[in-house]
């Protein structure tokens, strides 16, 4: 894959993930959240941070593995502060 189409492609999904994530903040009441919205709430947010960390590929310099396993250990870190 060529890399300006790679970069264009993460920076589409990213927009759309940062488009989902705005509209499940504003239209989901967080006390009153079924199962379902609270996953679709990770979800959307663990691509997120992932597709981020994917267009500052050029700064940060590092594998994917690793910006995988850090948007993972972010949303890990979110669910256990809210299970406490």
């Amino acid at each position: 894959m060529k890399p300006k189409f790679f970069i264009r492609l993460n920076l589409i999904g990213t927009v759309v993930f940062l488009l989902a994530f705005v509209i499940i903040l504003a239209s989901v009441n967080p006390f009153k959240a079924s199962p379902f919205q609270i996953f679709l709430f990770y979800f959307v947010l663990f691509f997120l941070i992932f597709g981020v960390l994917n267009l500052l590929e050029k700064i940060l310099r590092m594998p994917i593995w690793c910006r995988f396993l850090i948007s993972a250990t972010i949303i890990a870190i979110l669910i256990l502060q809210k299970k406490f």
